[in-house]
């Protein structure tokens, strides 16, 4: 089809690389979805250096340790062992004196294999296709359910003069061909059915009617991914790469924390402030745990949350070892109820005496919240490990201010549109602390005391100065991310409030009578100090059942001197569009695709 003849009942739409035709007044692209696509298409091509580049390496360390075996001999009075370190050696010297740019453009090998499996309309496997580095990309599979979306998909092909490419699913499995292919299947079908491990010398006749795994499986659903991960997991190489969406924020934000329990097997906080990352983190546990039972070990190499939605890219390996460590880095959140303090408690821990054994670990130490002494609610299991690959965002956030540079986009990356945002949102990834699970909202600090809000530059200058590590976090522009304990993040907000005394007529104070009620009813650990006006030693005693929790917080002096001086780490930060606006209003998820028998069931209601 010429591009030029366009349908009366088609509109077009351009995105990078694609023209695309959609059916006017039929729900199949989000302009929102662009800096998904862009984000991936980056992860993508990153992802397919770093595959070529571990299958070169493998063969140079072959070839290395071939020729130190051929040096030692066969003799049996030559009964030398082969030098390993020496053959290591080799091949570090060999990664760092290679021009690897040069390696992935004449790359001879095969190239990555991957599955669009809810591809819907095809735009995000075009632009795959179009815009990855050839040598590296062997073959993109659209996969969709609905027979609508599939004849799009083919119709887009043609529209984008790739007819030529377009392969079935025997010709792309036999390798000899790059191209893409279009499937009309139930996704976890499809993955269910691609589960056989590449070049395996021997094949039984179970195996035969398996396909080979995929390298990347990309999964964007209209809603939750859950019902597609333990195929998923299972589908993928080792060393492949998933790139999964899921847009129920409701379930994974708290909102309907009974649909996030029976989804992905935890529970949230509703209205905690670090809801945003606290989505991932489940996600991330869910993923990793689902792919722990064959054995597998997730590595995380992205997670983000972007607009409506979060975004995750991690590697799934054949790793025992790191599967039995999984215990340490999934745990429990414990919220106290009356202010914003938390702790992270993993499942597993290493007892002092002994590294290589891993036993039950303890709750928090208090039994309550040692600033209110309010009872603490629990979320979890969440993922409490690092979230990014900081080496892979590093070389995403070069790649990207190279074309910021450029006066007109050209080569890899040429396409993109989103590239300064993204830039923005990798940079913020980039800075976050990879030891410091969840973040405290600098402002709920605030109305937990009914003070004003400190500069957020002056409050993490505050912790520096401390002595303690602090970043913020890619979704929430007055997030906290630290490894200081909560006394210390309170002795700040106190020594603020010396300075800025609240305002006695704050809502804190108002809401000052509902907090007395709810501690009378329970919300409390029962530690709370008896109405007493005197003690033995003639010192006043405070009673606590009658003071609201930011008043029970002010009622301790800092421990720790605070300064609020700027510091040179804080002032001198990478300049990058960290938090950009939405570009126009109603920006935000739409209605599910219609495909044709729901559009046949809309004219029957119409007509």
């Amino acid at each position: 089809m010429s591009q030029d003849a366009i349908p009366n009942d088609r509109q077009l739409i351009q995105e990078g690389s694609a023209k695309m035709l959609y059916p006017k007044g039929v729900v199949f692209y989000n302009p929102v979805q662009v800096q998904n696509r862009d984000l991936s298409l980056i992860m993508m091509q990153l992802y397919a250096e770093r595959r070529t580049k571990r299958v070169v390496l493998k063969r140079k360390r072959k070839e290395f340790l071939k020729a130190a075996r051929e040096a030692i001999g066969s003799d049996s009075d030559k009964k030398q062992q082969v030098n390993m370190a020496a053959v290591e050696e080799k091949v570090r010297d060999y990664d760092a004196t290679t021009n690897w740019k040069d390696v992935y453009d004449n790359y001879d090998g095969k190239g990555i294999r991957i599955l669009d499996a809810l591809a819907a309309s095809g735009l995000r496997s075009i632009r795959y296709f179009n815009e990855l580095s050839p040598p590296l990309l062997h073959s993109v599979t659209i996969n969709d359910l609905d027979p609508a979306a599939v004849d799009l998909a083919k119709e887009n092909i043609k529209f984008n003069n790739l007819s030529d490419v377009l392969l079935t699913l025997e010709e792309e499995s036999k390798g000899d061909k790059r191209g893409v292919v279009v499937v009309n299947n139930d996704a976890t079908h499809l993955m269910y059915t691609s589960r056989r491990v590449p070049n395996l010398h021997q094949i039984d006749p179970i195996l035969a009617m398996q396909k080979d795994q995929y390298d990347v499986i990309d999964l964007d659903p209209y809603g939750s991914a859950a019902p597609f991960l333990d195929a998923a997991v299972q589908a993928v190489t080792n060393g492949g790469m998933l790139a999964i969406t899921c847009t129920d924020m409701a379930a994974l934000g708290g909102s309907h924390a009974d649909t996030c329990y029976g989804r992905y097997g935890s529970m949230t906080i509703p209205r905690a402030g670090y809801l945003q990352e606290l989505a991932l983190r489940v996600l991330l546990s869910n993923i990793a745990q689902r792919a722990a039972v064959y054995g597998r070990y997730m590595r995380p190499i992205l997670s983000v949350g972007m607009h409506f939605y979060v975004r995750v890219f991690v590697e799934i390996w054949d790793d025992k070892a790191a599967v039995n460590n999984l215990s340490l880095e999934i745990g429990t959140v414990y919220q106290s109820t009356q202010c914003p303090s938390f702790h992270t408690v993993p499942h597993g821990q290493h007892p002092l005496k002994n590294q290589n054994v891993i036993q039950a670990t303890r709750a928090p130490r208090a039994p309550c919240c040692e600033e209110t002494g309010g009872p603490f609610k629990t979320a979890g299991p969440c993922w409490l490990g690092p979230m990014h690959n900081v080496e892979v965002v590093k070389e995403a956030i070069e790649r990207l201010a190279l074309l910021k540079d450029m006066k007109k986009k050209e080569g890899l990356f040429g396409y993109l549109k989103q590239d300064r945002e993204l830039h923005g949102l990798l940079t913020v990834c980039s800075e976050e602390l990879p030891d410091a699970p969840l973040y405290y909202v600098l402002p709920k600090l605030s109305h937990a005391l009914g003070c004003s809000t400190p500069p957020i530059d002056k409050f993490k200058s505050a912790l520096i100065n401390a002595g303690y590590r602090v970043s913020g976090y890619h979704k929430e522009a007055q997030a906290i991310k630290t490894n200081a304990p909560n006394s210390v993040v309170w002795d700040i907000m106190r020594a603020w409030c010396k300075e800025h005394p609240p305002n006695p007529k704050s809502k804190n104070k108002q809401n000052k009578t509902k907090k007395q009620k709810r501690n009378k009813n329970g919300n409390s650990c029962g530690n709370e100090v008896e109405n007493v006006e005197e003690q033995d030693n003639g010192k006043e005693q405070i009673d606590t059942n009658e003071m609201s929790s930011g008043e029970k917080i002010l009622a301790v002096e800092p421990a720790i001197t605070v300064d609020f001086t700027l510091t040179s780490e804080v002032r001198n930060k990478a300049k990058a569009l960290r938090f950009p606006m939405n570009p126009e209003a109603n920006w935000g998820p739409k209605k599910a695709a219609s495909g044709y028998k729901r559009k046949v069931d809309d004219d029957e209601q119409n007509g």
